[in-house]
């Protein structure tokens, strides 16, 4: 009988805003790894789950950065791969800010990302596709990752426009500037949930929020546009 050998996946580029990459990375891991799947789904709650959430499982590495990533972080990724993964294993590196490696690091894993043993697999998490060093985009497959309605629901800028937070320009301007990865996916996405929001409120026959937020509707951020949209539609509201 002739055994086939076991494809490989490739290493993914997960791009998004840091929380909701985090948040799917994990869920997705927990997708992989729990016992107890029912209907193509993890539980969430085992033992496995529960490590996976706290970055505390055995067969994923996390690799979190200071400023840049360190030489001793990249030699312990090398070094794990030297290890022989039993049958049907899995063992996954999570890069949670991939722009944050140098061309030196990235070099040292370009074989291993393109043909890791058997097992292996990398993630790479990167808030925009052009920060990442196009050796590794070359070698990858990619994952838009967006917000969830309930992370849009609960950011700051959704509470600014609101007017549970009424922050001054210089103010607007510093939070803004935090936000600044947002996306125009994001953006379009948020923006439709402070539009149902005004629509549902009392006021709105008495002022002109709904109108605002209906041309930004008609005319919503360009890719790489999203922090001159938030500014001027701040403006046009204050």
């Amino acid at each position: 009988m002739i055994v086939m050998p076991i494809p490989q996946v490739p290493s993914e580029v997960w791009v998004g805003p840091e929380h909701a990459s985090k948040k799917q990375v994990i869920s997705f891991l927990q997708n992989q790894f729990c016992k107890n799947i029912k209907d193509l789904s993890a539980c969430y709650k085992c033992a496995i789950c529960l490590q996976i959430s706290n970055h505390q499982f055995y067969n994923i590495l996390w690799l979190c950065p200071e400023n840049q990533y360190k030489v001793e972080q990249i030699r312990e990724v090398l070094a794990r791969l030297n290890l022989r993964l039993g049958k049907d294993e899995q063992f996954y590196f999570v890069f949670t800010a991939a722009h944050c490696l140098n061309e030196s690091g990235a070099n040292s894993l370009l074989k291993s990302i393109e043909e890791p043993p058997r097992g292996y697999h990398f993630i790479f998490l990167v808030p925009r596709k052009e920060l990442l060093l196009d050796t590794i985009l070359s070698r990858s497959i990619f994952k838009q990752v967006a917000n969830s309605a309930d992370d849009l629901a609960s950011h700051e800028l959704f509470d600014i426009f609101t007017g549970k937070n009424k922050p001054n320009a210089i103010e607007f301007n510093l939070i803004l500037e935090k936000h600044k990865d947002l996306t125009d996916q994001d953006s379009r996405a948020l923006l439709d949930q402070i539009y149902g929001f005004w629509l549902q409120a009392s006021l709105l026959k008495t002022n002109n929020k709904l109108a605002v937020l209906q041309r930004a509707q008609e005319y919503p951020p360009m890719p790489g546009s999203s922090k001159l949209f938030w500014r001027n539609l701040y403006m046009q509201l204050s």
